[in-house]
């Protein structure tokens, strides 16, 4: 898909939540996904903050692998797996939350935002991909039903 419409897609779904803001989004989720959702965010903060290329992108795919999980889509250990002793990823963990179905497009969209950004030449494409899927995590994490 292209990133284009990517960041369609991404931007629709933060219109929906945000405008339905008032609808439970996320109930209080377990540890693991609570634990996981953080240590993702404070990832693509760094993400954001880093003065080169390497960094941003290592940082970012620290978030893919929190999403995805060892045995999920895009998720490369040698990235390095600070979620790996929180859960089994953030998309897994979700399984069985009462909000699943409400909040299953933002995560798939945060995961293939990150994928894309960890694909990105340029330090500027990396850090906006993290923008993005930051914004998007904050919404699962500030949004509970």
């Amino acid at each position: 898909m292209h990133v284009s419409r990517r960041v369609q897609l991404v931007s629709f779904a933060l219109v929906v939540v945000l405008t339905f803001g008032s609808a439970a989004v996320v109930a209080q989720a377990d540890t693991a996904f609570d634990a996981q959702l953080a240590t993702a965010i404070q990832h693509t903060e760094l993400a954001m903050g880093a003065d080169d290329h390497a960094m941003a992108m290592r940082h970012l795919g620290h978030v893919l692998n929190c999403i995805a999980g060892e045995d999920g889509e895009g998720f490369d250990g040698s990235w390095g797996h600070p979620c790996g002793a929180q859960g089994s990823g953030i998309l897994n963990d979700i399984e069985g939350h009462a909000h699943q179905g409400d909040v299953m497009a933002l995560l798939h969209s945060a995961h293939a935002l990150a994928m894309d950004g960890v694909d990105a030449d340029s330090i500027g494409a990396v850090h906006a991909a993290a923008a993005g899927v930051r914004a998007l995590l904050l919404v699962l994490r500030d949004h509970e039903g």
